[in-house]
């Protein structure tokens, strides 16, 4: 009796165990990724035009460098743009991802950035530009800026003309030229490019920074 008195014991407590709900696991706090940080602030957004004038910019390329000036008296808001996307680096490890023999070679693309690219976790101001078209050439060496099919849609994509371009003139904002550096330009536009295509480059050509220079006139206004 003792011994089926300690097993109806036993099964009863066995029971009240099956009988008892589950233990839920304890609530958590979804993870939410932090926001991007922001990039420091442009000095060329503090410039004038006239001071803009003297700025010039170094394009660091793997094929060489390729030096700028720019026109801030015909489109002060797209040289101011490309200024300030400069200085902040978002142009860093970018690279001429369209290369159209005599036509064009293009860069500006962050889809470009490697995966391991600290502006991946920046938030840049890539704001669309009202177009500024003006009376200047699409010369060879002229810097300009790509868009869409609205011509309000500039962002960050420029090019630089292999050569003199009429077709484009009044439908693209002209911001700039090459100052130096034109057989860089050349050499670029050289590239391979991939069979099927038209302008994709079969190999990279790195834009390793692009170098913001500000004359000593302008270096004090210029702090921000």
């Amino acid at each position: 009796m003792l011994i089926l008195g300690s097993l109806l014991v036993f099964g009863e407590q066995a029971i009240a165990q099956q009988r008892r709900p589950a233990a839920r696991p304890a609530p958590t706090r979804p993870t939410v990724p932090p926001e991007p940080a922001a990039p420091k602030p442009s000095r060329a957004e503090k410039l004038s035009v006239e001071e803009l004038k003297q700025v010039r910019a170094v394009i660091e390329s793997s094929a060489g460098n390729i030096v700028l000036e720019f026109f801030p008296e015909v489109a002060p808001n797209h040289v101011r743009n490309f200024l300030r996307l400069a200085e902040q680096g978002f142009y860093d490890r970018t690279e001429f991802n369209r290369i159209a023999r005599d036509f064009v070679i293009q860069g500006g693309d962050p889809a470009k950035w490697p995966a391991d690219s600290p502006n991946r976790r920046l938030r840049f101001d890539t704001s669309p530009l009202k177009a500024e078209f003006n009376e200047m050439p699409h010369d060879k060496g002229i810097l300009s800026m790509a868009h869409g099919s609205n011509p309000d849609s500039a962002t960050t994509h420029y090019f630089i003309c292999l050569r003199r371009l009429e077709s484009l003139d009044g439908k693209y904002t002209v911001f700039g030229r090459v100052v130096e550096g034109l057989d860089v330009v050349d050499k670029i536009a050289e590239t391979p490019i991939e069979p099927g295509t038209a302008d994709k480059p079969a190999e990279r050509v790195e834009v390793r920074t692009i170098r913001v220079i500000y004359p000593s006139t302008v270096t004090n206004a210029a702090k921000p």
